[in-house]
């Protein structure tokens, strides 16, 4: 009986053992809404458009492109390591080291700003 119960409990303890997500409200399936261009003060209408930001775990797929990402207090580091074809469409400007600034971000909503764009994010 003891033994049935140390593997029952091993058991346990093995399938619970599995990675946990901790990105809070930055997890899951962000939909690209609008790029606003800074330097030509342009604005970009995604909505019509199927363009995703993926975030799970440290991964990051955006369009056919996958990364890895870190979430530091009011900034996001994007560092791509397959790379995508239509970054700029995604609005990915920088696809070796990408820095944006976090300037919202709820369960709802994000909005992201890098040098070149501010871009507009809605949860899917």
């Amino acid at each position: 009986m003891k033994r049935l119960i140390f593997i029952l409990l091993m058991v346990t303890l093995w399938s619970s053992c599995q990675k946990m997500d901790d990105n809070g409200d930055l997890g899951g399936f962000w939909k690209l809404l609008q790029i606003e261009e800074l330097e030509s003060d342009s604005i970009i209408d995604k909505r019509d458009e199927d363009r995703f930001w993926a975030v799970q775990l440290d991964l990051i797929q955006i369009g056919n492109g996958k990364g890895r990402f870190q979430h530091i207090d009011d900034s996001l580091y994007v560092q791509m390591i397959k790379k995508t074809s239509y970054s700029k469409e995604y609005g990915l400007y920088n696809q070796e080291d990408a820095r944006y600034s976090v300037e919202h971000l709820s369960n709802r909503k994000m909005i992201l700003r890098c040098n070149e764009a501010i871009l507009q994010f809605r949860k899917f």
